[in-house]
């Protein structure tokens, strides 16, 4: 039986286990950050779901669907033209909770549609990768991606505009007589790292696993080859709450940072047909 035909409270019913479960699938996940390949999975991801994806969102497709490369939920396939095959399972991200208080959870699973209204919370829903659905091509979205050279030269004024005029040299050289490949993701390694040196309470081996993670994160959304990634130290730590280890702040922090200097240097933002805003701002960080 479908959804809308469900009882009040059989809907309500679905809605707390489907939460349920997608929490489990996190914190699972978070577990099995430690393990390279998954890391690797989360910050392509990162990099890959933008638009409406925060980035705990992000991190909960590279868990479901490492290979997915662009995600809608049901109905927004049909607006593309695209229907989702029948017995496709979805998979779950976090989407506003809406209507009054005391009804049901929201399961719509076009939470992409409702993302700029107030939310009272937030419950599982579904999206389905294209790979899932059957109809006629999609138009490309716009790519973004500025040649090497354009970035690393850009990374070099915005170095040179914070007033120290020696920042972009990479071990002595300056960045202009380096490969412009090698010159972008050493200079977006350096802005990252300076970053996250700023946030409270990281370590120094904290800072350079999270710099590599957002630097490898701004360099897939640019089109640069990305640099090599490393496991946080935070993936071995235990907390007392499951469901928000330090891991999770990692990625978190590492998607957030890599995501905002691919915008700063980028020519448009990768997901809005050429416009330009601030991932994640003024949304939650789901």
């Amino acid at each position: 039986m479908g959804y809308r035909k469900l009882a009040p409270e059989a809907r309500r019913e679905l809605g707390r286990q489907r939460t349920a479960e997608l929490a489990d699938l996190l914190q699972a996940g978070y577990a099995a950050m430690g393990h390279r390949d998954v890391w690797a999975a989360v910050m392509r991801a990162g990099a890959v779901h933008l638009n409406h994806r925060g980035p705990v969102n992000a991190i909960a497709i590279g868990l479901q669907a490492p290979e997915a490369t662009r995600v809608l939920g049901y109905k927004a396939w049909q607006d593309e033209g695209r229907q989702v095959r029948k017995d496709e399972t979805g998979i779950r991200i976090w989407g506003p909770m809406r209507g009054r208080r005391g009804d049901e959870p929201s399961t719509l699973d076009d939470p992409e549609q409702q993302d700029e209204a107030p939310a009272r919370g937030w419950v599982s829903n579904a999206v389905f990768d294209i790979s899932q659905t059957d109809g006629p091509p999609v138009t490309p979205r716009p790519i973004s991606g500025s040649p090497a050279q354009v970035v690393r030269n850009r990374l070099i004024a915005a170095l040179t505009a914070q007033g120290d005029h020696r920042a972009f040299l990479i071990n002595g050289v300056p960045a202009e007589a380096i490969d412009p490949e090698d010159a972008s993701r050493a200079l977006l390694l350096k802005v990252a790292r300076t970053v996250i040196e700023s946030t409270d309470g990281v370590d120094a081996e904290q800072v350079e696993a999270e710099a590599a993670a957002a630097s490898h994160v701004a360099a897939r959304i640019l089109r640069v080859p990305p640099g090599p990634l490393l496991v946080p130290p935070s993936a071995g730590w235990i907390t007392a709450d499951p469901k928000n280890p330090p891991v999770k702040a990692s990625a978190v922090r590492a998607i957030t940072v890599g995501r905002s200097l691919a915008e700063l240097i980028g020519d448009v933002c990768p997901c809005c047909d050429g416009t330009r805003h601030t991932f994640g701002r003024d949304r939650a960080d789901a």
